[in-house]
Protein backbone atom coordinates (compact mmCIF):
# COMPACT_ATOMS: atom_id res chain seq x y z
CA UNK A 1 0.00 0.00 0.00
CA UNK A 2 1.18 3.61 -1.12
CA UNK A 3 -0.19 6.47 -0.24
CA UNK A 4 0.61 9.81 -2.80
CA UNK A 5 1.43 12.92 -1.03
CA UNK A 6 -0.84 14.70 -3.51
CA UNK A 7 -4.63 15.25 -3.31
CA UNK A 8 -7.42 17.43 -2.67
CA UNK A 9 -10.68 16.78 -1.12
CA UNK A 10 -13.78 19.92 0.40
CA UNK A 11 -16.35 18.75 2.92
CA UNK A 12 -19.61 21.36 3.03
CA UNK A 13 -22.16 20.99 5.24
CA UNK A 14 -25.19 23.11 7.68
CA UNK A 15 -23.58 23.27 11.25
CA UNK A 16 -26.26 24.72 14.46
CA UNK A 17 -24.12 27.34 16.83
CA UNK A 18 -25.63 28.83 19.38
CA UNK A 19 -24.51 32.15 19.26
CA UNK A 20 -25.58 32.15 15.51
CA UNK A 21 -27.92 29.63 14.26
CA UNK A 22 -27.68 27.42 11.80
CA UNK A 23 -24.32 28.53 9.27
CA UNK A 24 -22.77 26.78 6.73
CA UNK A 25 -19.36 25.78 7.15
CA UNK A 26 -16.67 25.08 3.82
CA UNK A 27 -13.36 23.10 4.35
CA UNK A 28 -10.99 22.48 1.65
CA UNK A 29 -7.33 20.52 2.48
CA UNK A 30 -4.84 20.28 -0.48
CA UNK A 31 -1.65 18.66 -0.40
CA UNK A 32 1.60 18.89 -2.05
CA UNK A 33 4.99 17.22 -2.20
CA UNK A 34 7.27 18.51 0.70
CA UNK A 35 10.17 16.34 2.49
CA UNK A 36 8.42 16.90 6.42
CA UNK A 37 4.84 17.98 6.93
CA UNK A 38 4.02 21.18 6.82
CA UNK A 39 0.86 22.78 7.39
CA UNK A 40 -0.69 26.30 6.19
CA UNK A 41 -4.22 27.34 7.58
CA UNK A 42 -6.77 30.29 6.48
CA UNK A 43 -9.18 30.23 9.56
CA UNK A 44 -12.10 32.53 9.87
CA UNK A 45 -11.26 34.40 13.01
CA UNK A 46 -14.04 32.94 15.14
CA UNK A 47 -11.74 29.62 14.45
CA UNK A 48 -8.14 31.05 15.29
CA UNK A 49 -7.75 29.48 18.62
CA UNK A 50 -7.85 26.20 17.26
CA UNK A 51 -5.19 26.33 14.89
CA UNK A 52 -2.85 24.11 17.40
CA UNK A 53 -5.69 21.54 17.42
CA UNK A 54 -6.00 21.37 13.44
CA UNK A 55 -2.03 21.13 12.96
CA UNK A 56 -2.40 17.99 15.05
CA UNK A 57 -5.28 16.55 13.34
CA UNK A 58 -4.04 16.83 9.99
CA UNK A 59 -0.34 15.34 11.01
CA UNK A 60 -1.79 12.67 12.68
CA UNK A 61 -3.94 11.65 9.47
CA UNK A 62 -1.91 13.06 6.55
CA UNK A 63 2.03 12.70 7.70
CA UNK A 64 4.49 13.89 4.79
CA UNK A 65 3.51 17.04 3.03
CA UNK A 66 2.67 20.23 2.59
CA UNK A 67 -1.13 20.87 3.24
CA UNK A 68 -3.10 23.95 3.12
CA UNK A 69 -6.37 23.70 4.48
CA UNK A 70 -8.81 26.83 4.10
CA UNK A 71 -12.41 27.15 6.25
CA UNK A 72 -14.79 29.66 5.42
CA UNK A 73 -17.75 30.20 7.42
CA UNK A 74 -21.58 31.73 6.31
CA UNK A 75 -22.13 34.59 7.05
CA UNK A 76 -19.68 35.10 9.31
CA UNK A 77 -19.40 38.79 10.01
CA UNK A 78 -23.36 39.97 10.62
CA UNK A 79 -23.49 36.25 12.84
CA UNK A 80 -20.45 35.83 15.25
CA UNK A 81 -20.35 40.11 15.70
CA UNK A 82 -22.73 42.07 18.46
CA UNK A 83 -22.24 45.44 19.14
CA UNK A 84 -21.85 46.19 22.36
CA UNK A 85 -22.38 50.02 24.06
CA UNK A 86 -18.64 51.38 25.30
CA UNK A 87 -19.98 52.89 28.45
CA UNK A 88 -16.66 54.25 30.00
CA UNK A 89 -16.11 55.80 26.10
CA UNK A 90 -19.51 57.82 26.57
CA UNK A 91 -18.90 58.58 29.93
CA UNK A 92 -15.82 60.30 29.09
CA UNK A 93 -17.90 62.24 26.00
CA UNK A 94 -20.64 63.45 28.45
CA UNK A 95 -18.04 64.57 31.22
CA UNK A 96 -15.59 66.21 28.46
CA UNK A 97 -19.39 68.04 27.20
CA UNK A 98 -19.74 69.48 30.92
CA UNK A 99 -16.38 70.70 31.30
CA UNK A 100 -16.53 72.51 28.09
CA UNK A 101 -20.38 73.82 29.18
CA UNK A 102 -18.73 75.17 32.16
CA UNK A 103 -15.46 76.07 31.63
CA UNK A 104 -16.05 78.42 28.64
CA UNK A 105 -19.95 79.30 28.82
CA UNK A 106 -20.59 77.01 25.68
CA UNK A 107 -24.80 76.71 25.49
CA UNK A 108 -26.61 73.78 24.25
CA UNK A 109 -27.22 69.80 25.26
CA UNK A 110 -25.61 66.14 23.59
CA UNK A 111 -28.75 64.78 22.05
CA UNK A 112 -28.51 60.83 21.05
CA UNK A 113 -27.90 62.03 17.82
CA UNK A 114 -25.08 63.22 18.82
CA UNK A 115 -23.58 60.88 20.63
CA UNK A 116 -24.03 58.01 18.24
CA UNK A 117 -21.76 60.12 15.83
CA UNK A 118 -18.54 59.81 18.23
CA UNK A 119 -15.89 57.16 17.81
CA UNK A 120 -15.68 54.59 19.92
CA UNK A 121 -19.21 54.74 21.74
CA UNK A 122 -19.93 51.28 20.10
CA UNK A 123 -17.76 48.19 19.93
CA UNK A 124 -18.35 45.05 18.09
CA UNK A 125 -18.03 42.06 20.61
CA UNK A 126 -17.45 38.46 19.00
CA UNK A 127 -18.60 35.41 19.95
CA UNK A 128 -16.92 32.33 21.28
CA UNK A 129 -17.92 28.44 20.39
CA UNK A 130 -18.65 26.13 22.62
CA UNK A 131 -16.51 23.00 23.36
CA UNK A 132 -19.21 20.77 21.92
CA UNK A 133 -19.05 23.14 18.75
CA UNK A 134 -15.35 23.27 18.86
CA UNK A 135 -15.30 19.29 18.60
CA UNK A 136 -18.08 19.01 15.78
CA UNK A 137 -15.45 21.53 14.06
CA UNK A 138 -12.51 19.48 14.67
CA UNK A 139 -14.32 16.55 13.58
CA UNK A 140 -15.45 17.57 10.34
CA UNK A 141 -11.62 18.79 9.55
CA UNK A 142 -10.85 15.06 10.46
CA UNK A 143 -13.27 13.69 8.16
CA UNK A 144 -11.79 16.22 5.40
CA UNK A 145 -8.21 14.89 5.71
CA UNK A 146 -9.68 11.54 5.87
CA UNK A 147 -11.57 12.05 2.26
CA UNK A 148 -7.91 13.52 1.27
CA UNK A 149 -6.50 10.28 1.62
CA UNK A 150 -8.82 8.25 -0.21
CA UNK A 151 -7.63 10.60 -3.36
CA UNK A 152 -3.94 9.75 -2.05
CA UNK A 153 -4.64 6.30 -1.49
CA UNK A 154 -5.95 6.04 -5.00
CA UNK A 155 -3.36 7.80 -7.07
CA UNK A 156 -0.60 5.14 -5.00
CA UNK A 157 -1.82 2.47 -6.14
CA UNK A 158 -1.18 3.54 -9.64
CA UNK A 159 2.22 4.86 -8.33
CA UNK A 160 2.83 1.55 -7.28
CA UNK A 161 1.80 -0.81 -9.95
CA UNK A 162 4.20 1.67 -12.01
CA UNK A 163 7.08 1.16 -9.32
CA UNK A 164 6.28 -2.99 -9.58
CA UNK A 165 6.78 -2.84 -13.55
CA UNK A 166 10.03 -1.20 -13.08
CA UNK A 167 11.31 -3.32 -10.52
CA UNK A 168 10.55 -6.13 -12.43
CA UNK A 169 12.78 -4.96 -14.88
CA UNK A 170 15.74 -4.50 -13.03
CA UNK A 171 15.08 -8.13 -11.95
CA UNK A 172 15.55 -9.36 -15.27
CA UNK A 173 18.17 -7.27 -16.21
CA UNK A 174 20.26 -8.11 -12.92
CA UNK A 175 19.95 -11.76 -14.06
CA UNK A 176 20.98 -11.00 -17.48
CA UNK A 177 23.85 -9.05 -16.07
CA UNK A 178 24.72 -12.60 -13.86
CA UNK A 179 24.56 -14.25 -16.93
CA UNK A 180 27.08 -12.35 -19.52
CA UNK A 181 29.18 -12.36 -16.16
CA UNK A 182 29.10 -15.83 -15.54
CA UNK A 183 30.22 -16.10 -19.50
CA UNK A 184 32.76 -13.99 -18.96
CA UNK A 185 33.86 -15.58 -16.32
CA UNK A 186 34.25 -18.59 -18.34
CA UNK A 187 36.41 -16.81 -20.80
CA UNK A 188 38.79 -15.35 -18.49
CA UNK A 189 39.18 -18.77 -16.69
CA UNK A 190 40.20 -20.56 -19.84
CA UNK A 191 42.72 -18.17 -20.71
CA UNK A 192 44.30 -18.80 -16.91
CA UNK A 193 43.90 -23.03 -18.00
CA UNK A 194 45.33 -21.79 -21.86
CA UNK A 195 48.58 -20.05 -19.59
CA UNK A 196 48.91 -22.35 -16.37
CA UNK A 197 51.10 -25.18 -17.80
CA UNK A 198 53.64 -23.26 -20.07
CA UNK A 199 54.13 -21.13 -17.28
CA UNK A 200 54.56 -24.23 -14.78
CA UNK A 201 56.96 -24.54 -17.07
CA UNK A 202 59.27 -21.46 -17.29
CA UNK A 203 57.99 -19.56 -19.71
CA UNK A 204 58.65 -15.84 -18.28
CA UNK A 205 55.58 -14.47 -21.41
CA UNK A 206 53.33 -17.02 -20.07
CA UNK A 207 53.89 -16.57 -16.71
CA UNK A 208 53.20 -12.34 -17.77
CA UNK A 209 49.79 -13.17 -19.07
CA UNK A 210 48.92 -15.76 -16.21
CA UNK A 211 49.50 -12.93 -13.87
CA UNK A 212 47.28 -10.09 -15.90
CA UNK A 213 44.52 -13.22 -16.10
CA UNK A 214 44.33 -13.34 -12.38
CA UNK A 215 44.15 -9.70 -12.02
CA UNK A 216 41.39 -9.23 -14.43
CA UNK A 217 39.42 -12.33 -13.06
CA UNK A 218 39.86 -10.62 -9.36
CA UNK A 219 38.97 -7.45 -10.92
CA UNK A 220 35.94 -8.25 -12.76
CA UNK A 221 34.34 -10.03 -9.80
CA UNK A 222 30.73 -8.75 -9.58
CA UNK A 223 28.87 -11.63 -7.85
CA UNK A 224 28.89 -9.83 -4.48
CA UNK A 225 27.10 -7.11 -6.30
CA UNK A 226 24.45 -8.79 -8.15
CA UNK A 227 23.70 -11.01 -4.96
CA UNK A 228 23.53 -7.29 -3.04
CA UNK A 229 21.51 -5.85 -5.16
CA UNK A 230 18.97 -8.88 -5.43
CA UNK A 231 18.78 -8.38 -1.77
CA UNK A 232 17.33 -5.28 -2.04
CA UNK A 233 14.97 -5.62 -5.01
CA UNK A 234 13.51 -8.25 -2.92
CA UNK A 235 13.23 -6.13 0.53
CA UNK A 236 11.96 -3.29 -1.79
CA UNK A 237 9.01 -5.61 -3.07
CA UNK A 238 8.78 -6.69 0.14
CA UNK A 239 8.69 -3.45 1.70
CA UNK A 240 6.17 -2.00 -0.53
CA UNK A 241 3.39 -4.99 0.08
CA UNK A 242 3.72 -3.87 3.93
CA UNK A 243 0.77 -2.16 5.30
CA UNK A 244 2.13 0.96 7.01
CA UNK A 245 1.82 4.12 5.64
CA UNK A 246 5.07 6.11 5.62
CA UNK A 247 7.58 4.29 3.45
CA UNK A 248 8.62 7.37 1.26
CA UNK A 249 11.84 8.16 2.68
CA UNK A 250 12.57 4.17 3.51
CA UNK A 251 11.93 3.09 0.01
CA UNK A 252 14.53 6.17 -1.30
CA UNK A 253 17.05 5.10 0.66
CA UNK A 254 16.77 1.46 -0.58
CA UNK A 255 16.94 2.95 -4.16
CA UNK A 256 20.08 4.97 -3.29
CA UNK A 257 21.89 1.05 -2.08
CA UNK A 258 20.82 -0.17 -5.36
CA UNK A 259 21.83 2.64 -7.30
CA UNK A 260 25.56 1.89 -5.90
CA UNK A 261 25.42 -1.22 -6.78
CA UNK A 262 25.11 -1.11 -9.82
CA UNK A 263 27.79 1.69 -10.31
CA UNK A 264 30.08 -0.18 -8.76
CA UNK A 265 28.91 -3.30 -11.42
CA UNK A 266 29.78 -0.47 -14.60
CA UNK A 267 33.43 0.24 -12.69
CA UNK A 268 34.56 -3.08 -12.01
CA UNK A 269 33.36 -4.64 -15.39
CA UNK A 270 33.36 -3.06 -18.60
CA UNK A 271 31.30 -5.45 -20.36
CA UNK A 272 29.07 -4.54 -23.14
CA UNK A 273 26.32 -6.57 -22.69
CA UNK A 274 26.79 -6.15 -18.10
CA UNK A 275 27.10 -2.25 -19.08
CA UNK A 276 24.50 -1.86 -21.39
CA UNK A 277 21.93 -3.68 -18.84
CA UNK A 278 23.27 -1.80 -15.68
CA UNK A 279 22.40 1.53 -17.90
CA UNK A 280 18.88 0.09 -18.56
CA UNK A 281 18.38 -0.55 -14.60
CA UNK A 282 20.26 3.46 -13.97
CA UNK A 283 17.54 4.58 -16.03
CA UNK A 284 14.25 1.91 -13.76
CA UNK A 285 15.93 3.27 -10.79
CA UNK A 286 15.79 6.99 -11.28
CA UNK A 287 11.94 6.45 -12.70
CA UNK A 288 11.40 4.87 -9.86
CA UNK A 289 13.01 7.70 -7.17
CA UNK A 290 11.11 10.31 -9.00
CA UNK A 291 7.63 8.55 -8.35
CA UNK A 292 8.93 8.39 -4.82
CA UNK A 293 9.36 11.77 -4.20
CA UNK A 294 5.42 11.93 -4.45
CA UNK A 295 4.98 9.13 -1.74
CA UNK A 296 4.36 9.68 1.90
Amino acid sequence: MLLSMTGFSTVTTMIDLKSAGRVSLAIEVKAVNSRFFEAVCKLPSLLSALEVSINGILQRSLLRGRVYLTIRLGRENEAFESIALSERALQGYVAAAQAIKEKFGVQGELTLHDLMQLPNVFVAERSELSSEEEAAVLDLIKQAADKLNVTRREEGNTLQQDIDMRLQMCSKKVEEIKLAFELLMVEQKKLIVQYLEPAQSGDEQAKAHLESAYSVLNKIDINEEVTRFKSHLSSIQSFLELQQAEKGKRLDFILQELMREVNTMMAKCSNYQISSAAVDIKVELEKIREQIQNIV
